[in-house]
């Protein structure tokens, strides 16, 4: 199977169940949003340093294991904004649901247990990996306003862009945390 259909080569993409959309159109911009997003995840996981024998071990398989899980439910998201059929959404193989939100409350609470309160505003960096879950963070809110200017109307899907914002900022903060490593904050 050739990877290349030439089917787009005048700017044009097909969508989920029917139709035909440019490729700047506000639902393909969502959707490619959520894919950089899913790049980003991997690129924080090949950073993550979670290597048999090193310090936490357990808890960075923990958050392995979620964010290989999240790395499916973004492609679950993406499947749902590339849909160009309401009548097709139940074909899809999965969609997001409430226990996926729940997943990601859970493990935030998880984490900031160990977490010092903000006394001041934190800047991006710390760890190499601490680093990726912010530029992660970042992308997920640029998702959401994307989501937003595409008139997603689903609320369950922005509650979980949103919340995912949410994880990937204390998941910085927990990073940096396992591996001691100071957060930079604003200087005022």
């Amino acid at each position: 199977m050739k990877i290349y259909t030439k089917t787009g080569d005048s700017g044009e993409t097909s969508l989920f169940g029917g139709g035909r959309v440019q490729k700047n159109d506000k639902r393909v911009t969502a959707y490619g949003e959520i894919d950089e997003l899913n790049s980003f995840v991997g690129a924080l996981l090949a950073n993550l340093g979670d290597k048999s024998g090193t310090p936490h071990y357990g808890a960075m398989v923990e958050i392995r294991h979620l964010l290989e899980a999240l790395q499916n439910r973004l492609f679950d998201l993406g499947a749902e904004l590339a849909v160009g059929d309401q009548k097709f959404l139940a074909k899809l193989a999965r969609r997001i649901a409430e226990p996926d939100i729940a997943a990601l409350e859970a493990a935030i609470d998880r984490m900031q247990a160990h977490l010092k309160p903000l006394t001041n505003f934190i800047l991006p960096g710390g760890s190499p990996a601490a680093a990726h879950a912010h530029i992660c963070r970042s992308v997920s809110r640029r998702a959401e306003r994307a989501m937003i200017a595409a008139a997603v109307q689903e609320p369950l899907l922005l509650s979980f862009i949103n919340r995912l914002s949410d994880y990937f900022f204390v998941l910085a903060r927990y990073l940096n945390h396992l591996n001691g490593v100071a957060e930079p904050e604003w200087e005022k």
